[in-house]
């Protein structure tokens, strides 16, 4: 069953909302025409909430709402007008109109808490919590939209890994609380030196990744060497013993896998360590 519902909401997903509210409503005009088969002895009512949970989930409370009101309507026609259910008060048709009304509301309330809910679940699962940068799977998430579009395009893209020197020193002579601190302030300048449209990612225990999409490697360069000295600024003025080992790979259109990238810009930020650390090292893929 499992296996069922991720393929619908796999195909639901990548629908437009147009599209989704057409699925929708088709859905609302089958229970209809059920309605109309079976007749008023038998309820198909809650059926209804089909097509009231696609619309809300996948395009929003509003069209949800839409749908809950439609829906209503329709039973409420059908049951009255088509049928003429005879009731022996006639208050009783138009308040079962209003309990279902009042059932699909609640429902549909409760639906946006649970997407709301979910939605928050979701965003603290890729945030990483000591920095705010973004966590290993957040980052890999969007860093494969970002690097998938710069190779269907041919755009620019620049992938930076960043790792900090000396970073055991500080956990073992002043302490884990200190160690957390540095982390945070490195992360501070981070999002401060890029745009709002670059990503900066924790990806280890003091290692970071950061992407510049459609970024020439001459501004990279500018906004590494930039976050580097700002980087230094701030330790110093802690009197941390901290370097940043920094490989940078800039490509003018993707031509391998995101992972790939991420091994050469590691290797490019390895042979930064190997050369007495604390710099940058900017290289192209593929290596001309």
């Amino acid at each position: 069953m499992e296996k069922y519902i991720n393929k619908i909401n796999l195909m639901l997903s990548r629908r437009s909302c147009a599209q989704v509210n057409a699925i929708a409503l088709l859905l609302v005009a089958l229970i209809v025409m059920i309605d109309l088969v079976v007749g008023y002895e038998i309820a198909v009512s809650i059926f209804f909430l089909i097509p009231i949970f696609i619309s809300a989930w996948y395009c929003g409370h509003r069209a949800g709402l839409a749908f809950t009101l439609l829906s209503a309507s329709l039973w409420f026609f059908v049951d009255n007008v088509i049928f003429e259910h005879p009731y022996s008060n006639p208050i009783a048709p138009y308040w079962n109109g209003l309990v279902r009304l009042g059932f699909f509301l609640v429902t549909l309330g409760l639906l946006k808490q649970l997407k709301n809910r979910l939605i928050v679940e979701r965003n603290m699962s890729r945030t990483d919590s000591l920095t705010g940068l973004l966590s290993t799977r957040g980052f890999t998430e969007q860093a494969e939209k970002l690097f998938g579009m710069a190779a269907r395009y041919n755009r620019l893209f620049v992938l930076a890994y960043i790792d900090l020197d000396n970073f055991k020193r500080v956990n073992d002579e002043l302490g884990h609380s200190e160690g957390d601190k540095v982390l945070r302030v490195v992360s501070e300048q981070m999002l401060a030196s890029l745009r709002t449209t670059d990503l900066a990612g924790r990806i280890g225990g003091d290692e970071f990744a950061i992407v510049l999409p459609e970024t020439s490697e001459a501004v990279a360069k500018a906004v590494f060497e930039t976050l580097r000295t700002n980087v230094l600024r701030e330790t110093q003025q802690h009197h941390w013993p901290i370097g940043l080992s920094i490989g940078v790979v800039a490509f003018d259109s993707p031509t391998c896998s995101l992972d790939e990238a991420i091994r050469f810009a590691d290797a490019l930020m390895y042979q930064v360590k190997a050369s007495g650390k604390n710099n940058i090292i900017f290289g192209r893929y593929p290596e001309k």
